[in-house]
């Protein structure tokens, strides 16, 4: 839609005159009407009256506001009409304009204000209404000012129309007022601009100006000329001469004429400026710095002087930029936003809703004509053979769930937060429990990730139960790297972690962290004890400390004894009274008396006690979310007096630390309100971490020891009404109809009720529920686990907070079985997501409790939890195992073999069968292949005729893995298919891929492509049926290589293709790496030029990088020496070998030092070098030699033959000096071996 430009009212300012003109084009041409004398009926009383009902009515509707309010309402429609008659029925040429225009209809025509007076324009011409046709600006297609009358220059610049591109300019200044707002404050439109932007389906590009200078504007327009859509500057007071405020480069208040930003602007070929904000009582309404702009030159200024309401920012906010993307021109754009807020006038009040007319406020300033083209929405081109995938950018965390109202307000607070991060990183926040820490904290998390200000991620932490250094460790190198993260050593997991923080600019934010050392870190209260948390610090201060990331700490305390890394405390302060209102409309709305609005029934109902009430509670957000709900059945005056009564009773001493008393005193009060029913069983709630579920609930309360205690059975009936009751009340918040979350403030407040009640007998019958129901549940996401990975998964961790908790009741009633019951599914999921230093650290705290004094089975048995023993090492030792830390794992097995061994029905045991297994894979590991079947025919022995056909199949399987190894392919296939055989008897779809993968393998060995080849497909089939993109991923790859070894290149490529998209959309980075180097590969294959399979190799080498996979990174470099090798490019490909040699003498990888010296050697004998050749051969033999290394034939082989170049005498001479020894005098026998 383009802008209409033949159809136009204007009212022209004859400022040396007094007198206004009116003038029509259209069809005709352009007509004018005699001047007219204009008198100005706008008062300055008027424009404080404005002021007060844009900044003030809905904030205080009380007393005689509503009153005042109706007065400012009353003069806006004669406003409207003294200026409708000053213009349109001053004369009868004027009458015989409009009449043209209604003819016509005023839906055609365009109003435009000229005037180069900013008190001329900034009049309230969006009221023009007439008795026949109302308001004006609800029929006209725009309503629009300008500087100057007749013809406007286009604007003219190719802007893209593949993206909508928006730069935000929005300060948020020091507070200056006594309610802690900052100037402005309330007028911002921040938030929702960026809300709407993000829910667009067009492609929207928004840099939000960090810091809001000058200095920062002025270089990023210069660098983007030719970019923006819009520039938003956001946030406005009015200031002196029309001047734009941002912020100077120390965060105050800078203020700056308007010309050098429209100068700015210009020569950036900006079209469109939005600016908002402001300071209605001025003489020029606020609208200097939009005149002004536009004066200047800026083709269209939209301008918004008013602070506007939640509800009209929204409104507002998505109906302009909507209308803009989608091709509509500025002025009729904004007329459709105004229209929208119009239709929907009502808005929330401290008293209910209100009608207002905040409709006025949007003005429109133009210099020039902009027809807008519409935006197309940019779809992502497919993966293809001949593309390669883009690296992902921002791995951001997922973040946890706000509260039921999100972050109010609270930009100033954002600001300063952004500010102190700029002079030092970490920051530790602090405040009162409910204050809001947590919600400001996510609310700074979406900011940055929305806006992309760290651009290496933001990753969020919850100090609770299980949490700790390895936690952190693990999800931010997860959500980085992927899973594969997770396959590196602990202390390789916490350098990468370090060095990516260090080198990528990110948020991390640990929340609750006073959990962590407890009240003292002497009173073992915390989750971590002292040496963990010295771990902590000392990580913080690796990574943070001298880097490019940030990091926010957020604790109830404003310090934590522990913290020795230098950081800046910041005392979260009480929410600003704009804020405060703004949460509290929100609540009243959603709990509060309904159909209220401001009038008498308001008064006597809320009324001026209830702005004394906010004042209170310092508008404490989980106070008013508590309190607030009441005043649907109680006046605000009986809260008040009530709650402050209340306060004064309970004083200090009995508060829980970081606790306002006000805030126990808001509970209390709702609390006793609430029926008896509720009052006896919620405080039972108490028990429940985190959220409580509706069908557990009712499990626990059915039973008879509920009912023994309670005096009474809940049914599902009274269990979703109770839980309602809470939630109401603003105890717990809904996540589903049946899972309700619980704010950590509960179980203290619950808790204490409950110990009110009930004896402590009672509570730890109570208590042994809570933890035979949870067992139940355990048991149940175990099933849930094999049957559905994923959804088994989402359970446990949802309730991983209830089965911790009643993990830790049962290790205290020593209910050992009960407790190996309650941590499997934990460790299983933490097995599956590869959290491994967790469930140490998990095993460890278990093991402690079970063997304080560290006597294994014979301290575990005699208390009864030998069972839970040898469930904590077996699975330790498994894994162990599997991350390679052989040693330890021996230790493990040896001590569950010494007491295993020990019992009478040892030779009939599985669990005895079971060590004997993981002996095997450890031999498997350390390359003793016979000693590893003898393990394995061991463990065989004790089974194979057993029930347990799994773990037969078990063995088998490591049988041919062994066979394998050996070179025995044909034997190996017998043992795969044995185990194959058992796998489709008792139906196992993963344990058949691992069968038909192995077969597969085994089957390529021999050469016997096309049965290899068939082997895959059964294994895509199941794949593909049960959609396991993952491992169907590696299946695509071994097709890949099959076709490989079969010169069939094309189709080899084609599946390693289809393996790199699916890698690159599952973000399997190190497959993605794999991928990488076997086109590489294919590539010399083909010989499509060296620089092709450089290409390649490199990719795989920057993603090793990023993966910190040292060894692969080393794997690469050396094989780009190859490649470069083969082309006899001898300098690139020494400088490739020494960087691969660099790396494996770091990792201490002997075997692939000792082939990467035997390289160096080559390289330099076809260089011509035979001194540095000998050298670098002598130095392979040697590490061959000493560490028995596959590597020793052909090491010798290529000292024969540079002793045959060199001379034997010479050779030996040589051999002798940089020795000391002889030569050996196998070298022949070994080049005929070769």
């Amino acid at each position: 839609m383009t802008q209409s430009q033949d159809r136009l009212l204007e009212i022209i300012d004859l400022a040396e005159t007094g007198q206004v003109q009116l003038a029509i084009s259209n069809g005709q041409g352009r007509q004018t009407a005699p001047p007219a004398t204009f008198d100005n009926p706008l008062e300055d009383s008027d424009r404080q009256e404005i002021g007060w009902y844009f900044t003030e009515y809905l904030q205080n509707p009380f007393g005689n506001a509503k009153d005042r309010a109706g007065s400012v309402e009353a003069r806006f429609n004669a406003l409207g009409r003294a200026l409708f008659e000053a213009v349109f029925q001053s004369n009868e040429e004027s009458q015989a304009c409009y009449a043209s225009a209604l003819e016509d209809g005023l839906s055609n025509y365009r109003l435009a204000i000229v005037s180069q007076r900013p008190e001329f324009l900034s009049l309230p011409w969006e009221l023009l209404s007439s008795t026949q046709e109302g308001f004006l600006s609800s029929q006209l297609t725009s309503v629009l000012r300008r500087t100057s009358s007749g013809a406007m220059d286009p604007f003219d610049n190719d802007l893209s129309q593949e993206q909508f591109n928006v730069l935000q300019v929005s300060p948020a200044l020091p507070s200056r007022n006594v309610d802690g707002q900052s100037p402005g404050d309330s007028g911002s439109i921040a938030s929702e601009t960026l809300q709407i932007l993000d829910s667009m389906d067009v492609v929207v590009q928004l840099d939000c100006l960090q810091p809001p200078t000058l200095e920062a504007l002025t270089e990023q327009l210069a660098e983007r000329p030719g970019h923006y859509h819009l520039v938003h500057i956001d946030a406005q007071s009015n200031t002196s001469g029309g001047e734009i405020l941002i912020e100077s480069a120390d965060g105050d208040a800078a203020n700056v004429p308007s010309s050098l930003v429209a100068q700015l602007l210009l020569n950036a070929g900006v079209p469109t400026v939005l600016i908002n904000g402001g300071d209605t009582s001025s003489s020029g309404g606020g609208q200097e710095s939009a005149a002004q702009l536009s004066e200047a030159g800026v083709p269209l200024v939209v301008s918004v002087a008013a602070p506007l309401t939640p509800a009209a920012r929204s409104i507002f906010v998505d109906n302009l930029l909507r209308q803009i993307v989608a091709g509509v021109d500025v002025p009729t754009a904004t007329s459709v936003a105004r229209r929208a807020m119009m239709d929907d006038p009502l808005r929330p009040s401290a008293a209910g809703k209100a009608p207002f007319w905040d409709w006025i406020t949007p003005q429109v300033y133009q210099s020039r004509v902009y027809n807008p083209a519409a935006i197309q929405v940019e779809q992502p081109a497919p993966l293809t053979p001949q593309s390669q995938p883009e690296a992902d950018t921002g791995p951001d965390q997922h973040l946890p769930q706000g509260g039921p109202y999100g972050l109010i307000g609270r930009r100033t607070e954002l600001r300063q937060l952004e500010r102190t991060f700029q002079s030092q990183p970490v920051v530790l926040m602090s405040g009162n429990t409910g204050s809001g820490k947590t919600e400001l904290a996510l609310g700074l998390a979406r900011w940055i990730q929305k806006t992309g200000a760290r651009s290496g991620g933001v990753f969020y932490t919850t100090f609770q139960v299980g949490a700790g250094l390895e936690r952190v460790v693990h999800e931010i190198g997860t959500a980085v790297a992927g899973l594969p993260f997770a396959d590196l050593s602990a202390p390789n997991q916490r350098q990468w972690v370090v060095d990516y923080l260090q080198g990528q600019p990110s948020l991390i934010i640990w929340d609750a962290l006073q959990h962590a050392g407890g009240n003292t870190v002497e009173d073992n209260t915390g989750i971590l004890d002292r040496a963990e948390l010295e771990e902590l610090d000392a990580f913080l201060a690796d990574a943070i400390v001298g880097g490019r990331s940030w990091a926010l700490l957020v604790s109830r305390r404003p310090e934590e004894p522990w913290l020795a890394t230098t950081h800046q405390s910041y005392q979260l302060p009480p929410m600003g009274q704009g804020d405060r209102m703004e949460l509290a409309c929100k609540i009243q709305e959603n709990t509060g008396p309904s159909e209220l609005t401001p009038g008498e029934q308001a008064d006597n109902q809320l009324g001026l006690p209830y702005l004394e009430f906010l004042d209170l509670i310092q508008g404490h957000p989980l106070a008013m979310q508590v309190a607030l709900p009441l005043l649907k059945d109680v006046p605000a005056s009986v809260l008040l007096s009530e709650v402050r009564t209340r306060v004064e009773e309970l004083g200090t001493s009995s508060m829980e630390p970081g606790r306002d008393p006000f805030l126990t005193a808001v509970m209390d009060h709702s609390f006793s309100r609430m029926p008896r029913r509720s009052r006896t069983h919620l405080p039972f709630l108490s028990m429940f971490q985190q959220r409580v579920m509706l069908d557990i609930l009712t499990h626990i309360t059915q039973e008879r020891p509920y009912r023994t205690v309670m005096g009474e059975e809940l049914g599902w009936g009274a269990c979703r009404t109770l839980l309602r009751s809470a939630r109401d009340a603003g105890f717990i918040e809904t996540v589903t109809p049946s899972v309700y979350q619980i704010h950590p403030t509960l179980p203290w407040f619950y808790g204490r009720q409950i110990n009110q009640q009930l004896s402590p007998a009672a509570v730890r019958q109570l208590e042994q529920e809570f933890v035979r129901v949870y067992a139940d549940t355990a048991d149940y996401f175990m099933e849930t686990l094999y049957e559905n990975q994923d959804s088994g998964t989402t359970a446990v961790l949802l309730e991983e907070g209830n089965l911790t908790q009643a993990l830790g009741l049962a290790l205290e009633d020593q209910q050992w079985d009960t407790a190996q019951i309650l941590v499997q599914p934990l460790a299983q999921v933490y097995r599956m997501q590869k959290r491994f230093p967790e469930l140490r650290r998990l095993r460890r705290q278990l093991l402690q409790d079970i063997v304080p004094d560290g006597g294994g089975a014979a301290e575990a048995e005699p208390k009864g939890a030998i069972e839970l023993w040898l469930y904590l090492m077996g699975t330790e030792a498994s894994e162990a195992t599997e991350q390679l830390n052989l040693e330890y794992a021996q230790d493990l097995n040896q001590q569950l073999m010494a007491y295993l061994e020990s019992q009478p029905e040892k030779e009939s045991d599985p669990r005895t069968a079971a060590v004997y297994h993981q002996m095997g894979v450890l031999e498997q590991h350390r390359l003793r292949l016979d000693a590893a079947e003898e393990w394995f025919q061991k463990s065989l022995a004790i089974i194979e005729n057993g029930e347990d056909e799994a773990s037969t199949a078990d063995d088998y399987y490591c049988i041919g893995q062994v066979k394998q190894n050996q070179r025995f392919y044909t034997e190996a296939k017998e043992w795969f298919s044995k185990a194959l055989d058992i796998h489709q008897r008792i139906q196992d779809p993963e344990e058949l891929v691992k069968d038909f993968r192995a077969l597969g393998l085994a089957s390529q060995y021999k050469f016997e492509y096309d049965e290899a080849e068939s082997w895959y497909h059964r294994a895509q089939a199941i794949l593909e049926d049960n959609r396991d993109e993952e491992m169907a991923t590696l299946v695509y790859h071994e097709l890949g290589t099959v076709f490989h070894a079969r010169y069939l290149f094309q189709d080899a490529e084609s599946w390693y293709q289809q393996a790199l998209g699916l890698a690159h959309r599952l973000g399997m980075d190190s497959q993605m790496a794999v991928e990488f180097h076997f086109l590489g590969l294919l590539a010399m294959a083909r010989g499509l030029g060296y620089e092709v399979a450089k290409e390649w190799f490199e990719l795989a080498l920057e993603k090793r990088e990023q993966l910190g996979d040292h060894r692969a990174a080393g794997d690469e470099c050396r094989q780009l020496g190859v490649l470069l090798h083969e082309e006899n490019l001898l300098d690139e490909a020494e400088g490739w070998y020494q960087r691969a040699r660099e790396i494996f003498e770091e990792i201490r990888d002997v075997d692939r030092t000792a082939r990467t010296y035997g390289q160096l050697g080559k390289v330099a004998e076809d260089r011509g070098d035979l001194s540095a050749a000998l050298e670098w051969a002598t130095r392979t033999h040697g590490l061959a030699t000493e560490h028995q290394l596959p590597v020793l034939t052909p090491a010798k082989a290529h000292l024969a033959s540079l002793r045959d170049k060199y001379g034997e005498d010479n050779f030996r001479t040589w051999w002798r000096g940089f020795t000391g020894g002889e030569p050996p005098e196998d070298l022949d026998q070994a080049a005929a071996e070769d």
